[in-house]
């Protein structure tokens, strides 16, 4: 079998339980493409291929012992691992050796898969950049802070990685490389072992290319077996645009791939609309950022004080302006957004998903900035799960895609109208 590097997790994982191909073989087509692209993309910053290779060749000689048995998979630098450095992406930790796995690798090793090493991620999650450059074209940022991650998927590196989003640190990577990602409902996934920036905006989350690699990983993750597919071949899902508050700062590429976007699905059969946005939801940006600022300078006090000429400029003014941020600001953006969400509720009364953009447009030239985050901090405030899904090209021939949110907790339905969207989309290009 060749090609090994394309197939998608689930494909993997079942082409080694049938036999068609062995855990070793999987890894070395994965590590050949990283010794191939590694050098221009620089999506990992620790990375020990003859380990990653031994436990495959360990995996050849033992029955599958999980769902994700052999397939490798990427992990962002502010998730610990036992047995690699985890640096937070910030040089006053470069090389730090936490005791214990995250909870989250627990459970990948648990359900057999092989981790393949650590990828790049922004300064402490925010924003100033690692070394990775968009592998569609390195003279662009595939977008932060889950940077190496995206990259890595995108490049065929490892079919599974784990990314988290504060602000925009899935969707917008996802959106610049061209792939898939998912941030649960905040809080659906266990932070143990995962750094802390924002606690009630912080989430873990996943890259793939399929949203069906997402709902296994999903369903590892929680320890959940998957739901069974709705079967939309004969009703099909109802899903509407929002323009939202910030429609006219995105780009015109973003604006035309949202509508072919809703053309696209209209023409398939769904049930499709448009709905307005709450006067509120123009307050929920400068909400978040409150929010994040004022947590982010409680629960990274320690680097501020210890470490102030060490930091980037960019991190340091976060910092500053979440300690000059009193509670009573802080609590008033917390109460912006708990009314918000109620009105949430009303949002999906008739609809299964909404959709909206989830970045400016394509990834912009140069790496020394990660991209604007202003498409995903409204609902990640919001604690929403979302789905971004790729959908073609812009002008400059670089990804471009949406995102679809989905109802408070119920992950599970609005990964499964990902699944119908996504093919959607690829059957339209």
């Amino acid at each position: 079998m060749t090609g090994l590097e394309r197939l998608s997790a689930a494909e993997m994982a079942h082409a080694i339980r049938a036999g068609e191909t062995t855990p070793s073989a999987v890894m070395k087509a994965h590590l050949d493409r990283i010794a191939a692209r590694e050098a221009e993309v620089g999506a990992f910053i620790h990375l020990d291929a003859d380990r990653a290779m031994s436990r495959a060749r360990e995996a050849d000689r033992q029955p599958p012992k999980g769902l994700l048995h052999g397939v490798p998979f990427g992990i962002k630098d502010i998730i610990d691992t036992d047995d690699m450095p985890t640096g937070w992406g910030s040089d006053i930790f470069a090389g730090r050796q936490p005791d214990r796995n995250a909870a989250c690798v627990r459970a990948f090793l648990d359900a057999g898969a092989i981790p393949v090493g650590k990828t790049v991620t922004t300064e402490f999650a925010y924003f100033r950049p690692g070394k990775t450059a968009n592998p569609h074209n390195p003279a662009h940022t595939p977008g932060g802070s889950s940077s190496g991650s995206a990259a890595a998927v995108a490049d065929y590196m490892v079919p599974l990685a784990f990314g988290s989003q504060t602000a925009a640190s899935l969707i917008r990577p996802a959106a610049y490389c061209g792939v898939c990602a998912f941030k649960p409902t905040t809080g659906g996934f266990d932070l143990s072992g995962v750094m802390a920036l924002s606690p009630s905006l912080d989430t873990l989350g996943l890259l793939a290319r399929t949203p069906q690699d997402l709902a296994l990983a999903r369903s590892i993750l929680t320890g959940k077996p998957q739901p069974v597919s709705p079967d939309f071949s004969d009703t099909k899902p109802r899903i509407a645009l929002m323009r939202g508050p910030h429609w006219r700062d995105g780009s015109m590429e973003m604006r035309d791939v949202c509508g072919r976007a809703m053309r696209a699905l209209a023409d398939q059969g769904a049930e499709t609309g448009e709905i307005g946005s709450p006067p509120l939801f123009a307050e929920l940006t400068d909400a978040q950022k409150i929010v994040m600022g004022y947590e982010a300078a409680n629960a990274r006090r320690d680097v501020y004080t210890s470490h102030r000429d060490a930091i980037s400029i960019q991190f340091a003014q976060l910092i500053h302006e979440g300690r000059a941020t009193t509670e009573g600001r802080y609590r008033a953006a917390l109460a912006i957004r708990d009314r918000a969400r109620a009105m949430v509720d009303l949002m999906f009364a008739d609809y299964d998903g909404v959709l909206v953009p989830s970045a400016p447009g394509e990834a912009p030239e140069g790496l020394g900035a990660t991209g604007d985050p202003l498409f995903s901090r409204m609902w990640n405030l919001l604690q929403l799960p979302c789905v971004a899904l790729p959908f073609g090209v812009g002008p400059r021939d670089l990804p471009v895609g949406v995102q679809l949110l989905g109802r408070l907790h119920e992950d599970a339905g609005l990964l499964a109208v990902a699944e119908w969207v996504h093919a959607v989309f690829n059957s339209a290009r």
